[in-house]
């Protein structure tokens, strides 16, 4: 094997800890999301359904601040727990977007499965979640600072000579 067929089937390929954490970043920018929309509706939802002076708008007042704090908190903790594994090209901007739009779409479609689709709850949750750990397992190696672009390829193996 030559040496620029093998610099070229070496950049292509992501190992399979990048692929995982790129993964795990995406459900943890699922949780980042969740979080704060969980607050803002733990805020209002229970003061619209009942008046100001009914226990359970207390109850679920606080408890969903709770949840929030707690699902935001999960959602750092695996983050940066998933950064260590991570590669340059998942700080870049296109890791940050694509891990963006699967979060949004990931917490649309469990927020659509929990309201609308006749599933058990934990399976709403598995689903998603588990999409979204997939496709950032199946997309990570296509991101845009994962491959390099053919003048820096030219230039990396003149360096290597």
């Amino acid at each position: 094997m030559s040496g620029d067929l093998r610099f070229d089937s070496v950049m292509k390929s992501i190992d399979v800890y990048g692929r995982l954490a790129f993964g795990g970043q995406c459900v943890a920018m699922m949780m980042l999301i969740a979080g704060p929309l969980l607050f803002l509706t733990a805020a209002v939802l229970p003061f619209v359904l009942w008046d100001d002076n009914r226990g359970e708008a207390l109850l679920f007042w606080l408890g969903g601040w709770a949840i929030a704090i707690v699902v935001t908190l999960a959602g750092v903790g695996l983050g940066v727990f998933a950064w260590r594994w991570s590669g340059d090209w998942i700080t870049e901007w296109p890791g940050y977007a694509v891990a963006l739009v699967f979060a949004a779409a990931g917490n649309t479609a469990l927020g659509f499965m929990l309201t609308s689709a006749p599933l058990p709850i934990p399976a709403s949750f598995a689903i998603a979640i588990g999409v979204v750990f997939a496709l950032g397992c199946l997309v990570a190696g296509h991101l845009g600072g994962a491959r390099l672009l053919p003048d820096q390829r030219q230039r990396a193996m003149a360096r290597r000579r």
